[in-house]
């Protein structure tokens, strides 16, 4: 079933490399690329996806093996959804722009 979710998910026009990473990681498909969400608006796709398909959660722990910078934001996934929310809403409904969680995630993909 979680299969079919994320295929359901694909066909929608709301994708990106980094949440397709994670897709294709949870169904234990090898991603071509491996990005991380490079911007709020690339990590609210991932946030999107988590939010269609809850089970995505449940591998959290695998998509953070893809990678340094991938475990540092899986490590910091509550926080970096709590800071992105509280900035600009959900799909950017309250303001167009997330400068506090866009450093943020400069700063783990630096770290890593």
């Amino acid at each position: 079933m979680l299969e079919r979710k994320i295929l359901e998910w694909m066909a929608s026009e709301n994708t990106g490399i980094s949440s397709t990473a994670m897709a294709f990681c949870c169904i234990d498909v090898e991603p071509s690329r491996k990005a991380t969400p490079r911007d709020p608006s690339d990590f609210i796709r991932c946030l999107m996806l988590v939010r269609k398909v809850p089970e995505v959660r449940e591998h959290f722990s695998k998509i953070a093996q893809m990678s340094p910078e991938w475990r540092a934001f899986i490590e910091n996934w509550d926080r970096l959804e709590k800071l992105l929310i509280n900035e600009t809403g959900v799909n950017f409904d309250k303001r167009s722009s997330a400068p506090i969680t866009f450093q943020l995630m400069k700063d783990l993909r630096a770290k890593h």
